[in-house]
């Protein structure tokens, strides 16, 4: 007994030292990915602001500065406006889907523990 209880007890050690590197590699990868991201949103936030200078240069050729402040604030508004709503409206929709997500699983853990017992 105690040979096999030791044989288990090094299966489950060497299952449990395998998991802990292949999450060690996904958290390395994922911090990598990260700074990717980060540095790409970076370069995005300096291309936007380049040609919103752009912009700006080419709409006072024909506009006052106040004309083109209040046409650009009003543009960013409504865009602000409309990704706000859609962004709220998909993390309604995955919140949702997240909660059927658990309620489904709960009910299979339910289930397999239910036949387990019995």
């Amino acid at each position: 007994m105690q040979a096999l209880s030791r044989e288990v007890i090094d299966i489950v050690r060497e299952d449990i030292d395998d998991v802990k590197a292949e999450l060690a590699a996904a958290a390395s990868e994922g911090r990598r990915g990260t700074a990717a991201l980060g540095a790409g949103g970076v370069l995005g936030l300096l291309a936007v602001l380049a040609a919103h200078e752009a912009a700006v240069r080419a709409m006072e050729r024909v506009w006052p500065a106040q004309r083109v402040s209040g046409a650009l604030a009003a543009a960013y508004g409504i865009g602000a406006v409309s990704f706000a709503r859609y962004g709220y409206e998909r993390l309604r929709r995955a919140r949702a889907a997240s909660r059927e997500a658990l309620a489904g699983s709960l009910d299979a853990v339910k289930e397999v523990a239910d036949e387990l017992a019995n």
